[in-house]
Formats: C-alpha cells, structure tokens, sequence
C-alpha cells in the first residue's frame, strides 16, 4: 500500500514564501504611488466641497457667505486666517454681512472644513473668496496674479509624491461663481 504525502514539503514552502516575497518587494513602490495620489485627490475634493458649500449655501440663504482659510484648527471658536499662504489647515465658510473676509459681528459659522492630511503647501489668490446671492463670485475677492493668470481666481494644492513629484491640483474660481477641479498646476 502506498503511503500519501499530505501537506507541504520544507522546499515548496520556502519556494512559495520566496515568490510572496518577490511579489510584495516589486508592489509596495507602486502601492505606496496609489496612496499618495489617493491622498492629494481626498485633499482637493475637500476644498472643492468647501467651496460648493459656500456657492450653495449663498444661494439658499439669499446673502454673502465667504470661504477664509482656517488660522488654527485647533481654536474654539475657528478664524480666519490673514495669510493667503496658509490654507493648509482647511476652510471655513461662513456667512458675510459684516467686514469681508472675517467673522464679526451677527456672522454665522456655516461648516468648517478641516484639512486632516499633511505634508501639502496649499496657495490661493487671496485671503478668502465670497459668494454672492445669486450664486457669482464677488468681484472684490476675485484677484487675479501669475498663480491663475488671468482665470478668475485659483487656489493651489501642492502635495508630495512617493518619489519626490508634485501631485499639484488646481481650484478655479471663476466671477459666474462657477468652481472647476484641474489635476495640473494653476495656469
């Protein structure tokens, strides 16, 4: 009678261990690439959210509702921030019956937008960005520099990739209050 083998011997295990680990040595590069650029999309769908919030909320509310970067995400309650090159910590939107661009006065806090990632650099055009009641952008908060040439006004979202490439996004804020998403730098 004949005697079967039942299970692995020591060299098929060690050639199946050697293989798995061939596998995961070659896929972990291309898997950390994928998270990276997971991460800057979740960024730049953050603030793209933040900003049809403002539009939709200025049109449903019929008033000024304004879009400032967050000074400290930490703060109760959250400001705004007075430097345009600090938008990394998020957005806040709020309304704006008051002094543009700040919250004062009978003002309301309409949702913060709090960026959890880091490692990014996030610039924009100006301090913050309002919407009027008819759903168009302000043109006082509408400036225009070599970060957007000429296409209203943009914020930029720079974050690092897994070799040392830029994931850049671009957020265009046109006058018609329209808002579009580019995977490139801001032109």
């Amino acid at each position: 009678m004949k005697h079967r083998q039942q299970g692995l011997t020591l060299v098929e295990l060690m050639v199946t261990l050697a293989v798995a680990i061939i596998l995961l040595a070659v896929g972990m590069p291309l898997f950390s690439g994928i998270a990276a650029n997971n991460r800057a999309v979740a960024e730049a769908n953050l603030f793209l959210g933040g900003f049809k919030t403002a539009r939709s909320e200025a049109v449903k509310r019929g008033t000024e509702v304004s879009v400032c970067a967050i000074d400290d995400p930490a703060a109760s309650p959250l400001t705004c921030s007075a430097d345009n090159g600090d938008w990394v910590n998020g957005l806040l939107v709020f309304t704006d019956g008051g002094v543009a661009g700040s919250v004062d006065g009978a003002d309301a806090r309409v949702k913060a937008f709090v960026n959890p990632t880091a490692g990014s650099n996030v610039t924009a055009t100006t301090t913050y960005f309002r919407f009027r009641a008819q759903g168009e952008a302000d043109q006082i908060s509408l400036v225009t520099n070599s970060l957007c040439a000429g296409s209203g006004s943009c914020l930029q979202i720079d974050r690092a990739g897994t070799t040392g490439n830029l994931l850049t996004r671009c957020l265009y804020i046109m006058a018609s209050g329209q808002i579009r998403l580019e995977r490139d730098p801001c032109s």
